[in-house]
């Protein structure tokens, strides 16, 4: 019998994941212009702010497999959960601590080196932790009644930390009577509450089932009628009224002839702490590995994986890079000013109305998530539902671009654009879901070879790898020019690039005829 859970336990369930976009919000627009006051060039800020997304391109695949596996007590997913959140806490120290040294000869390197470490680990624990909050979610909507739901409050909770990040970069506290040191050390102190406050919620309101091995006496037991008899790949998560443990395992088959070998892992916090040594070790060879990882995949998810791989380079390319477009574009402002000077306070002061720009995105991607992309996927189809947000933010990049003069045209821009992350954040997570309702629809002979949390792992291969590209040419290439106009260039063409790359997607059983 098919199961709803509310909304209000949806909301708590997506909990975290609203605190981790408040982090990388505040993170996001803060962190560049901050390490260019600090002596880091245009290069190396995008060397470091690509660091931890390469980190994540080859570790969370990994991860994702493990947390499939994994048999802890307290679940498959808010292990990793809990872990990650440990890194993004430290990271917030660190940061703090760095901007509280004195800016002078004697402790610039140390205060270059905690700012550099810390941005880092903020960024790879905010990115790496969505994997298993996606899973969490899939695991959630197995079985229940309208399981686009689940990902629209998804999509809805994420907009809204966005949302909130974007307004603690905005304000300024000292106006207001509130401050733990300067602007950015105030909003860190108030991300550690909120994503304390938002982490507990989701830890307590999650209950997941454990998972537990399943007895594989028969070794010849064929795989189709494994899929057909377990209710998915991807196994509930929720606690039911009947059941306290879950009974059905998922398996992830390895086919050589009719015998089905199943490797599946142990989780425990042992093995969670013992993983650097290994991540590391695997390193060497992750390049091909990631390849062949891609390559192989079953071909609705490799085309699904394209597409979004464009549709993050234009939406990374536009949150990554906008204050400082914003900054150094529209308001002439230089971030190697001496301090004070004129260009120093137009500097800051374009960040802050940057802020606000990427305020007005996330409200508009909250309110179209949660409140109107329903209707338009059922007028239009969930095809042209996608196609229609990724080219209204292409548009929208275009506009950005060749009205610089006009700060409320850009604010009108900014806030269309949040069409494109409301589609990117809710259909593409949905599409897996569906597919693992009907693996053998979908994928075929590959049916059964990864679990839900492997395959989101491969679209978010998609979101690191925008981060990666970005990082290493844009930087370098507005050095070179001196044109920040590049950056929005860039999210435009890639905007509508993933427009088309949407033709191939399936979105539907009729797709595949």
């Amino acid at each position: 019998m098919s199961k709803y859970l509310s909304i209000s336990r949806l909301v708590a369930i997506n909990a975290v994941v609203g605190g981790l976009e408040i982090a990388a919000c505040v993170a996001f627009t803060f962190i560049p212009p901050l390490l260019l006051k600090t002596g880091f060039s245009e290069t190396h800020m995008s060397i470091i702010l690509g660091v931890a997304p390469f980190l994540a391109l080859f570790t969370v695949p990994m991860l994702g497999k493990w947390s499939d596996s994994c048999t802890s007590k307290y679940g498959r997913r808010r292990p990793f959960i809990c872990f990650f959140s440990i890194v993004l806490v430290f990271s917030l120290f660190l940061l703090y601590v760095g901007q509280s040294l004195p800016v002078d000869t004697g402790t610039k390197t140390i205060r270059m080196l905690l700012l550099s470490v810390g941005v880092i680990l903020l960024d790879y624990a905010s990115q790496a932790s969505i994997n298993p909050c996606e899973a969490l979610m899939s695991d959630m909507m197995v079985g229940q009644r309208g399981e686009e739901a689940g990902f629209t409050v998804y999509s809805g909770m994420l907009s809204v930390g966005a949302c909130i990040g974007y307004l603690l970069t905005a304000l300024d506290w000292a106006s207001l009577g509130f401050s733990a040191g300067n602007r950015e050390q105030t909003a860190l102190i108030i991300v550690l509450v909120l994503y304390s406050g938002c982490f507990l919620i989701t830890m307590f309101s999650a209950h997941e089932r454990p998972f537990r091995l399943p007895n594989l006496d028969d070794r010849d037991l064929d795989i189709h009628s494994k899929l057909m008899n377990a209710e998915t790949t991807s196994d509930p998560g929720y606690e039911s009224d009947d059941d306290e443990t879950l009974k059905v395992s998922p398996l992830w088959p390895r086919i050589k002839g009719n015998i089905a070998v199943v490797s599946l892992r142990r989780c425990s916090l042992m093995k969670i702490l013992t993983a650097p040594p290994k991540i590391i070790l695997n390193a060497l060879c992750l390049p091909l590995n990631f390849y062949r990882t891609i390559a192989s995949a079953p071909p609705v998810l490799r085309e699904l994986f394209w597409a979004d791989l464009a549709s993050w380079i234009a939406i990374m390319a536009h949150g990554m890079f906008y204050t400082d477009f914003v900054a150094t574009a529209v308001y002439g402002g230089q971030p190697d000013a001496p301090p004070g000077s004129v260009y120093d306070l137009l500097f800051d002061e374009g960040v802050r109305m940057g802020s606000w720009g990427l305020l007005l995105h996330s409200i508009t991607a909250c309110v179209y998530a949660v409140f109107i992309q329903e209707h338009v996927t059922k007028m239009l189809g969930l095809r042209r539902s996608y196609q229609l947000g990724l080219g209204i933010f292409a548009l929208s990049m275009a506009v950005t671009v060749l009205n610089t003069s006009s700060l409320s045209c850009l604010n009108l821009a900014a806030a269309a654009s949040g069409l494109g992350y409301a589609v990117i954040t809710t259909i593409p997570n949905a599409l897996v879901t569906m597919y693992h309702e009907d693996p053998v629809l979908y994928f075929g002979m590959d049916a059964g070879k990864a679990g839900v949390g492997a395959d989101i792992a491969i679209l978010d291969s998609g979101y690191y790898l925008s981060q990666i590209g970005l990082s290493l040419v844009m930087g370098r290439l507005v050095e070179m020019t001196g044109l920040p106009h590049y950056y929005i260039i860039v999210a435009c063409i890639s905007g509508l690039a993933a427009t088309l790359a949407a033709n191939r997607v399936v979105f539907s059983p009729q797709d595949l005829k």
